[in-house]
C-alpha cells in the first residue's frame, strides 16, 4: 500500500469516476485502474462495485474512506514540517475574486514563486458564491474572496478590509446635494453578478429607498467602472482601486447618506483535505495582501 494509491481511491470518490480521477491527477485511466486493483488485492476486499454502469464504493470502500484522508493528512503534514520549503511541490488550486486579481494578485503569486519554486498555481477568477461552492465541493484548494466566513469545516486566514464608496462617471447627471437612498433608486445602478457580495451589497442599499429597481448586471468590476466613466450608471467601487481615475476626473465619489460597510475578504480552505499546502498559500496570501486591517478601516 502507498500513499498514491490513497490518493487515487479518494480522486475517484470525490469526482464519481475512474476517467476523472485520471484526468485530476494527470495519469491514464489503466494507471489509476491498476493502482485501485493493487490497492484491493493488498487489502483482500473490493473497494467499488463495478457490476453497475456507474462505480459505486462498497461498504468496505466507504470504512476506508477515513483511514485513507488520516494517512494522506499525516504524510501532508511530515512533507510541511520535515521537508524544506524550496522542495516542497505540487499543484494548488486558487479561487480569485477580481478584487484580488486587480490589485495584489501579482506580489502572491511572485511570493509564491519565490518561496516555492516547485508548487504550481492554477488560478481561477470568478464570482463569490460559485469559488465558494467550487472550494466545497474540492475543485478548489484556496480561496481568496470577500465576505465573512463562519464555517467550522473550514480554516479561515483575514485578507483585510476593503472600503467602498458610491461612484459615478464625471458626466453623470446628478442632483446637487447629499444623495439619499431615495435620489440613488432614481439612477440606473450596475452591478457585479447575484452570485458576489457586491450584489448583495447593493440591493440592500437600494433597499433603504424602497425600490424595486433590479440593477444592470455585470460579471467584471473593470467593465463596470468602464461603464460608469461612460456616464451609463453608478455603483460602489473601491475608491482605493480607482485613484487614478478619480484624479483624472474620469470618475467621481458621491456623497450619500448611505455609504456601504467596509468587506471583509478572507482566504479559506477546507480541513478536511490534505492541507499543507494550501496552509502555506493561504497564509502567503494573508502576508501579502494590501488590504486595510480592520483597526485602519476604523480610524479612516
Amino acid at each position: 500500500m502507498n500513499f498514491r494509491q490513497l490518493q487515487t481511491f479518494l480522486e475517484i470518490i470525490r469526482l464519481g469516476s475512474f476517467a476523472a480521477a485520471a484526468n485530476n491527477l494527470n495519469a491514464t485511466q489503466s494507471t489509476v485502474s491498476a493502482r485501485i486493483q493493487e490497492l484491493e488485492s493488498e487489502l483482500g476486499v473490493a473497494l467499488f462495485d463495478r457490476s453497475q454502469r456507474k462505480i459505486a464504493v462498497t461498504s468496505k470502500g466507504r470504512e476506508l474512506v477515513s483511514y485513507a484522508e488520516r494517512a494522506l493528512q499525516l504524510h501532508d503534514e511530515i512533507l510541511h514540517h520535515i521537508t524544506p520549503r524550496q522542495m516542497l511541490s505540487g499543484i494548488v488550486r486558487v479561487g480569485v475574486a477580481e478584487l484580488v486579481a486587480m490589485t495584489w494578485l501579482p506580489a502572491f503569486v511572485a511570493t509564491v514563486h519565490e518561496r516555492y519554486p516547485h508548487i504550481s498555481l492554477e488560478l481561477d477568477i470568478s464570482l463569490t458564491a460559485p469559488l465558494r461552492a467550487r472550494m466545497l465541493a474540492g475543485d478548489l484548494d484556496v480561496v481568496l474572496l470577500p465576505g465573512e466566513i463562519a464555517d467550522p469545516a473550514l480554516v479561515v486566514h483575514p485578507l483585510g478590509m476593503v472600503a467602498f464608496r458610491w461612484m459615478a462617471g464625471a458626466g453623470m447627471d446628478l442632483p446637487d446635494h447629499v444623495l439619499s437612498a431615495q435620489d440613488l433608486t432614481r439612477l440606473r445602478v450596475l452591478s457585479l453578478g447575484e452570485n458576489s457580495v457586491h450584489y448583495s451589497t447593493i440591493l440592500s442599499l437600494l433597499d433603504r429607498g424602497s425600490s424595486a429597481q433590479r440593477p444592470d448586471l455585470c460579471n467584471s468590476m473593470t467593465v463596470i467602472a468602464t461603464l460608469m466613466i461612460a456616464n451609463t450608471g453608478i455603483s460602489v467601487l473601491p475608491p482605493a482601486c480607482y485613484g487614478d481615475d478619480i484624479a483624472a476626473g474620469r470618475l467621481r465619489v458621491l456623497e450619500t447618506i448611505c455609504d456601504p460597510a467596509p468587506v471583509p475578504f478572507v482566504a479559506a480552505y477546507k480541513k478536511r483535505r490534505l492541507s499543507g499546502l494550501h496552509e502555506l498559500i493561504a497564509a502567503t496570501a494573508a502576508e501579502v495582501s494590501t488590504f486595510a486591517t480592520a483597526e485602519d478601516t476604523a480610524s479612516g
